[in-house]
């Protein structure tokens, strides 16, 4: 599991406890969180445009491209993830590969021009995390990352 940004893990399993280095059944329990009552269910295509998919990714995929629900875990270039609130705190899940968005990757910047377009507040203090609970730090973490990376 990744841990990158400046929140580190122990502090956000203080808010999601599935976050915890030693917690078991991590993905069920992120999995019934953003399922639960999601602010938002989202897919982002590769040049950044934001699908709203509703109350869920195999149900609305963007039109004429049903396939990529089936491809696991890159989805056919797509990004797709949720928005949840848990104890006034927001996360947003991206199901991705973990090396996805640790890094400058044109995935990071498809992401954050796709939240840039989300019809909900997207809080700066957001915790962003992979499917998979790693941990990319916050949406401001996430910026900093960008043009730290792009300046260079």
């Amino acid at each position: 599991m990744l841990t990158l940004g400046s929140i580190p893990r122990a502090h956000a399993a203080l808010t999601f406890d599935f976050l915890a280095e030693d917690y078991r059944g991590r993905r069920t329990a992120i999995r019934a969180l953003t399922h639960g009552t999601p602010e938002y269910v989202f897919w982002i295509y590769p040049d950044g445009r934001l699908h709203d998919a509703r109350t869920s990714h195999a149900a609305y995929p963007p039109r004429g491209y049903e396939h990529i629900v089936k491809d696991e875990p890159d989805y056919g270039g797509f990004l797709r993830g949720r928005v949840v609130r848990h104890r006034g705190s927001q996360l947003i899940v991206v199901y991705c590969r973990s090396e996805a968005l640790a890094t400058a990757t044109p995935a990071l910047r498809q992401l954050l021009t796709g939240l840039d377009q989300m019809p909900i507040p997207i809080d700066a203090t957001a915790l962003i995390i992979s499917d998979n609970a790693d941990l990319y730090g916050s949406l401001t973490d996430l910026w900093t990352r960008t043009y730290q990376n792009t300046s260079s």
